[in-house]
């Protein structure tokens, strides 16, 4: 008897696993799983870090784009900006715009940044962090890419190394 309740409990627990896995995986598609893929990439304006407002239309004008949303406190974030940095070369070559967005950080914090790892880029203040809700960022760092037809491509959380065929 003692013996058949175990393997009771045995049985009852991987199926509560199972469960529970099928569960995650459903989970991270609703969260991970951007929406926008596959439509036009909302237009929005920012102030930049050097001053002024900025559309992302008015910067990408038909090229290709990767819309990289970060935060200064973020190690994932400076390890995907030492990426893009040691690439930017290769992507202005390739001519895809690199807009980097810092969400809700004041523009002293970042310029400070900036400065001290001698980033090369465009980047956009999001101090309320309204455009990342609207690109439904749920996770930092998140790079959205964007074709030459405006439209979004992908939403991940690095860079791949095949990141010219999401343009595509």
């Amino acid at each position: 008897m003692e013996r058949s309740f175990r393997n009771f409990l045995s049985v009852l627990t991987a199926v509560i696993i199972a469960i529970g896995a099928t569960g995650c995986v459903k989970a991270q598609g609703f969260f991970f799983g951007n929406p926008l893929v596959g439509k036009p990439a909302p237009d929005f304006t920012l102030q930049t870090l050097e001053g002024g407002a900025r559309s992302l239309n008015d910067a990408i004008k038909g090229k290709k784009a990767i819309v990289f949303f970060w935060s200064t406190w973020c190690p994932h974030c400076r390890e995907q900006i030492v990426d893009l940095s040691r690439q930017k070369a290769k992507l202005d070559a390739q001519g895809v715009a690199v807009l980097l967005v810092d969400i809700g950080e004041s523009p002293n914090l970042v310029r400070r940044f900036a400065s001290a790892n001698k980033l090369d880029f465009e980047i956009w203040l999001d101090s309320e962090g309204a455009v990342s809700e609207m690109y439904q960022v749920f996770g930092i760092p998140t790079l959205i890419f964007i074709g030459d037809d405006g439209k979004v491509r992908a939403s991940l959380h690095g860079l791949p190394e095949d990141y010219m065929e999401l343009l595509k």
